[in-house]
Parts: C-alpha cells; sequence; structure tokens
C-alpha cells in the first residue's frame, strides 16, 4: 500500500487512522527512519493514550527492527511528548519517535521524530527518508490487507514479526515508569512556589496527570485538584485541543468553585499549555507570554504572529513552528521561545517546549505577586486581537501581493518571514499561507478596538474575492 504524502506535514507526520496513517504505513516510516539514524543507534519510542496508539507504537518499534540495522530501541509506553524530548537527552540517544497526533481529533495520529538532543526532523525531511529507501515502500505481506481485516491481521502478525527481524528492543521499566519519574525529578527543582497557592489541573484525558501528581506530592505550598486526569483516548470530557470552543468551560467551573489562584489546561501530549486566571477567565497565550518573559533573561524567540507586547527588545522573529523556534532558539542562544499557539521552549529545558515547565514557571510568578493574578493582569495596557482567522482562497499569493500594494504605503515596517507582516503606529497584521492548504491565516492586533474592527473589515473584502 503506497504512503499517502500528505501526512508529511511541515513539522511532523499526522493523518486520519486508518486511512491514512495506520500500522503497515508506521512501519514503512519506522523503517525509514531507522535506516537513517544508521548502525546501532539508541533510539527511544513513546506514545499518547490515544485509542490507535498502542498498535501503532507496536508497528513503529516492529519497523525499527530490521536485523541490518542493529538499533538499540528503549521503548517507554505512554508518556508525554516532552519526557521522550528529556529522555533522548538524559539517556544520550541518537533520537527518538513519538506515537501522537498532539491534540488532533481522536480519529487522528501522528508520529513526531528527533534526532540527538531532540532536534526536531521535520515531516519533509522524513518524507525524503521514506523516498530513498524502497525496499520499504511495500510493507510486508503480513500487513497488507484492507479495511479492519488489515488492523485485526496486523494484530496477529506483529509478533512473528518481532521474532523475526532481530534487533534490540529494551523495556524500559515497567512501561516508562521510573522514566517519569525521572522527569518529575528533573522539573521539580524548578517548582518553587513562594507563598500557598491552590491550582486546578485539567488534563484533558492525555498524558500529563501522572507526572503533575509526582510532582507535586508533598509540596506543602501547592494545594492541587485534578480533572480528566486519566488517559482516555475517546477524551470524553473536552477534546484534546484546549483552543477549541467550550474546551476550558469545566475548567473555568472548577477554577470558581474551589476558589482558587490558577488554572492549567494542557493538550493530549502535554507540549501545549494554557491558563485560567483566578476569576476563572481564559488568559490569551499572548499574556501568558509577557509573564514568561519576566522570569527570562533576553534574547528569547517570538512568532511572527506574536503580541507587540513581547515583541521588544531582545526578541528575535521566527517562522511559526516547532522546528522553526528550535532551530532559531539553538542559533541565537535564546533562554526563552514563546509561540501563541501554546508551546513554550527553554534553554535549560534542551531548546524544546514542555508544558508542565512553562506551567511550573507561572504558578512560580503567580505565588511571587502580591496581589491576585487577575488583578495583575487587569493593570496590563490593553491589546485587541482578532485571533487567527482562516480564508479559503483559489491563489493565496495573488491574495498577498493585492493586500500588501493595499497597505504598504504609510507602513512603519513591512515583513516577509512567514507571508506578510505590515505594522503601522496603532496596529499590525500577519496573512500568511497555509503549508497544506489554500488557506490564508490572518491575525491582526490593536491597542484600539475601533481601529481592529475597522481594518479587519477592510482587509476581509481584499482576501474574500
Amino acid at each position: 500500500m503506497p504512503i499517502e504524502p500528505k501526512i508529511f506535514k511541515a513539522y511532523d507526520v499526522r493523518g486520519k487512522y486508518p486511512e491514512e496513517l495506520n500500522e503497515e504505513t508506521a512501519f514503512q516510516i519506522a523503517a525509514a527512519v531507522g535506516k537513517h539514524f544508521g548502525g546501532r543507534a539508541k533510539i527511544i519510542v513513546g506514545r499518547d493514550g490515544r485509542l490507535s496508539s498502542p498498535t501503532l507504537y507496536k508497528a513503529v518499534t516492529s519497523g525499527l527492527k530490521v536485523k541490518s540495522y542493529k538499533l538499540k530501541v528503549i521503548s517507554v509506553g505512554i508518556m508525554t511528548t516532552p519526557t521522550l524530548y528529556f529522555l533522548v537527552n538524559k539517556l544520550k540517544a541518537d533520537g527518538g519517535i513519538m506515537v501522537t497526533a498532539s491534540h488532533n481529533p481522536k480519529n487522528y495520529n501522528g508520529l513526531k521524530v528527533v534526532g540527538k538532543n531532540a532536534r526536531p526532523i521535520s515531516g519533509k525531511e522524513i518524507l525524503k527518508l521514506v523516498s530513498a529507501s524502497p525496499a520499504f515502500l511495500s510493507a510486508p505481506a503480513s500487513l497488507r490487507s484492507s479495511g479492519g481485516a488489515r488492523l485485526r491481521l496486523a494484530a496477529k502478525t506483529r509478533l512473528r514479526r518481532d521474532q523475526s527481524f532481530g534487533g534490540s528492543v529494551v523495556a524500559v521499566r515497567n512501561a516508562g515508569k521510573s522514566d517519569i519519574s525521572l522527569y518529575s525529578y528533573f522539573l521539580k527543582k524548578f517548582l518553587k512556589p513562594k507563598r500557598k497557592l491552590k491550582v486546578v489541573f485539567d488534563c484533558s484525558n492525555g498524558t500529563t496527570g501522572r507526572i503533575l501528581r509526582q510532582l507535586t506530592t508533598n509540596n506543602k505550598q501547592l494545594t492541587t485538584i485534578f480533572i480528566n486526569d486519566n488517559p482516555d483516548g475517546n477524551f470524553p470530557a473536552h477534546g484534546p485541543n484546549p483552543l477549541l470552543k467550550g474546551a476550558t468551560g469545566q475548567l473555568e467551573k472548577e477554577v470558581k468553585k474551589q476558589k482558587a489562584d490558577l488554572g492549567v489546561i494542557f493538550d493530549a501530549d502535554g507540549d501545549r499549555v494554557f491558563f485560567i486566571d483566578n476569576r476563572g477567565r481564559w488568559i490569551d497565550p499572548n499574556e501568558s507570554a509577557y509573564i514568561l518573559t519576566k522570569l527570562f533573561p533576553s534574547p528569547y524567540v517570538v512568532g511572527v504572529v506574536s503580541s507587540k507586547r513581547i515583541k521588544v527588545k531582545g526578541a528575535i522573529i521566527s517562522r511559526v513552528g516547532h522546528y522553526f523556534f528550535k532551530k532559531l532558539m539553538r542559533e541565537k542562544k535564546a533562554s526563552l521561545g514563546l509561540e501563541h499557539s501554546g508551546h513554550y521552549y527553554f534553554k535549560k529545558f534542551f531548546y524544546c517546549d514542555s508544558g508542565i515547565l512553562a506551567a511550573i514557571e507561572v504558578i512560580n510568578f503567580v505565588s511571587a505577586l502580591k496581589g491576585d493574578l487577575a488583578s495583575w493582569l487587569d493593570k496590563l495596557p490593553r491589546y485587541y486581537r482578532s485571533g487567527e482567522l482562516n480564508f479559503e482562497v483559489r491563489d493565496k499569493e495573488k491574495v498577498l501581493r493585492a493586500v500588501e500594494m493595499r497597505y504598504r504605503q504609510g507602513a512603519k515596517q513591512i515583513l516577509s518571514l512567514d507571508g506578510l507582516t505590515i505594522e503601522f503606529s496603532d496596529y499590525w497584521f500577519n496573512l500568511r499561507p497555509s503549508n497544506t492548504e489554500n488557506l490564508l491565516r490572518l491575525n491582526i492586533e490593536s491597542t484600539d478596538k475601533n481601529i481592529l474592527n475597522k481594518e479587519l473589515q477592510n482587509l476581509k473584502k481584499l482576501i474574500i474575492v
């Protein structure tokens, strides 16, 4: 069965299960990646809690175990994506593969692949590896079938394939529990609240719960309440993406009910985090990013769609996406990376993103305030934002040219990094093309709500043709 090229995204591999990504394709991709890593490399494999992840995870480990590779595959089981990043560094591995679709709906799954030091390998790079390995484009006959029969056959034949392909697979200490303890121990040294706080954690039925419990147990300054902390691939509470409408409703109510100081919500694989203040209000990720800039020295990396609040002296502008952020942070030795999608990257965490580490830093910040978080936020100068708006267009480049021609006169600054960014004295906007669809994504921000609304309508007239 040929692999569908569209599953190779800008940053990783993602697709619907089982139509686009299944045990057969996961095996093929892992085999090509294993060939890339070469003889006797140490590779760590983990997975999230999705319903399809256990069998895809086994297909990945099988694909890495081709005899000629002689790879040492360390199978660590269910965990967060940042835990995998940590273990690749801690165990000095040559790379790692995480089976996860992060915040995508439950019928999706994917693969995040990293090299040494957890440096990301993009989906496009993975596609090149697969294309250069024609021997693996046709999966073993045991995996070639259709529909439910394919999945049943894959499950039955996997043990036979595991035995025949050889290689070294290490089941690490009871499905990763000790590895989670290692990660929790690493994080614990950063958790230093200065006063007593009550915090509500919503784990979105993902994989952050066990780590958070180990991290916060016996901390006398913290009272913690957990909701949706058991991994469940059906995501019964609100789905794996905290940004979707209604996803934070339960957390907002719980924060108010418990009279908590802070609410924290993670996506399904724990690499993104968002916050609720003590009044039960959503905190824009740009404000969360602003809090983190108070705790770390410059330089730091921000995205082209980040708020002007954090695009200040010491900020380095990056294209959107973890692949670009991590690369630029390493080049500039930045202490911090701040992405509007809820990814926060830390030099002290191997230039990787960690939702839990970001939560720790925000908890520390709130504990140092003389008053409550909501009052502190209310004192900040106001910025009005459209949020990211998507427009389906026939010709992305034509629309971008038309917008630039219309707005270039009088602009303070025009940037062509990641689409088109145009800045004026009282507002700015970014219009950038999707990597995979005929979409343009618009973000606009202003210090004046009326200006925001006016320019948003003007831009819509140019974009929608």
